[in-house]
């Protein structure tokens, strides 16, 4: 891992709350020229520190009125089936998140959806034909608290 300095900090906090930042703003977030400042964050996206940067979307703008977290446990666990269910969760738009985890669950996935029917849908298709599941747990969300919160980057330098 790269050794974050000072300036790379504040850097990494001011492009976690606007990717969209001018060389002028950069530069000042982190206290360097805007050329400085545009050539480390080129740095940090090389050095796999920023992996992408991507537009925050509402859901439920976009219609999707159901947010699930859905724990899953997978019917057998040999390498072959953890490694297609992570390929289809890479494949399937519904998915917003999957996480492969230790504990009770194999899974826990964030999933999207306009309504119940939809969800249900989804459900059958998703955990009954295509996947050994041996079981799943779904909870909906009922208010976003916090999401895509930005990592603490001050007290890496």
């Amino acid at each position: 891992m790269r050794k974050i300095d000072a300036a790379d900090a504040r850097l990494l906090e001011a492009v976690q709350s606007d990717a969209h930042l001018t060389a002028d703003q950069l530069g000042e977030a982190c206290g360097l020229s805007p050329t400085a400042a545009l050539k480390r964050l080129k740095r940090l996206r090389a050095d796999g520190i920023i992996e992408r940067e991507a537009a925050m979307i509402s859901p439920r703008a976009l219609g999707y009125n159901i947010m699930a977290l859905v724990m899953v446990t997978l019917d057998r666990e040999d390498r072959g089936v953890i490694d297609r269910f992570k390929q289809d969760i890479r494949n399937t738009p519904q998915v917003t998140n999957g996480y492969y985890i230790t504990g009770d669950a194999d899974f826990i996935l964030t999933v999207v959806a306009r309504d119940m029917d939809e969800y249900d849908e989804f459900t059958r298709d998703f955990f009954y034909d295509r996947h050994p599941i041996k079981t799943f747990k779904t909870s909906v969300v009922m208010s976003v608290v916090k999401s895509g919160g930005p990592l603490p980057v001050h007290d890496l330098a």
